[in-house]
């Protein structure tokens, strides 16, 4: 039992850190993306949920 407890509390840790790793390049990449060009980026947003 002990054995199984371990390999989830890793699982979740596996999938949690994944996971943050993940948040972390997403937001770095939408700011470069932002501070390599702000306004067509702004557009893009705009663009993509419909604002106008």
């Amino acid at each position: 039992m002990t054995v199984v407890k371990s390999t989830v509390r890793s699982m979740y840790r596996g999938f949690l850190m994944i996971f943050i790793l993940s948040f972390l390049l997403l937001s770095t990449v939408l700011l470069l993306a932002f501070l390599a060009d702000p306004q067509l980026m702004w557009d893009s947003v705009r663009k993509a949920f419909g604002m106008q």
